[in-house]
């Protein structure tokens, strides 16, 4: 099964929602580029710890970590990286509905500098040049689907992608789901015979102390 998995989960809640002045208090303008807020590192942490334990019980043994380049995605996925001994690899083919010519997220290299576990090494599917300025989720998903699905041809063993409600939306219709999924959730594909299948549910919540908030962010 390892080498037919695919987990999915989105970034944790955003600082935005909760602190309208979080801007003023960092050290840069990228005001498209909020980190987690401490309830979005709460559930990263929970997200982390559900990972370990399945990884720890031998049902699975997680390869890679595929991450969109904004910072809350891979705070996300940094503390999971954490948890399990893997390295992040920076999509821009997964990032957030691409709305300006220049998407206001740091490069791998940049993002190494304060997470360490970024495998700068790595060849993304799709570059920032690369991205098309988008105007629905909809194109956002399409994008994200088809770099998936390349992702997912490119590397041997289970992958956990890590990305926005649209660019989850995408991944989760590459692999033959509907629907968008909360902050934190989890979901797992398997192929068997050659056809994706969802094992468990869409957008599992059930290893979260709060799951209101991830099953109300999931539209």
């Amino acid at each position: 099964m390892e080498e037919s998995s695919v987990y999915l989960t989105r970034h944790g809640a955003r600082i935005d929602t909760e602190d309208p002045s979080w801007l003023k208090k960092c050290l840069h303008n990228r005001a498209d580029d909020p980190h987690l807020s401490a309830a979005g590192r709460t559930s990263a942490v929970e997200l982390a710890r559900a990972l370990s334990r399945s990884r720890k019980s031998g049902a699975w043994q997680l390869r890679h970590i595929v991450s969109s380049p904004y910072t809350r995605c891979v705070e996300t996925a940094h503390v999971v990286a954490e948890a399990v001994n893997v390295t992040v690899k920076i999509e821009p083919g997964i990032a957030e509905v691409n709305s300006t010519p220049n998407p206001g997220f740091l490069d791998a290299c940049e993002l190494r500098e304060q997470f360490p576990l970024i495998d700068t090494s790595y060849s993304p599917v799709m570059t920032r040049q690369d991205l098309s300025v988008e105007h629905s989720d909809g194109a956002c998903a399409q994008r994200s689907a088809a770099t998936a699905l390349q992702v997912r041809e490119n590397l041997a063993g289970s992958i956990l992608f890590v990305g926005h409600g649209a660019s989850c939306l995408g991944i989760a219709g590459a692999f033959g789901q509907q629907g968008y999924v909360g902050y934190s959730s989890l979901t797992h594909f398997v192929r068997i015979n050659g056809e994706w299948e969802l094992d468990g549910v869409l957008g599992d919540v059930s290893h979260l102390s709060d799951k209101r908030t991830s099953l109300d962010s999931a539209w």
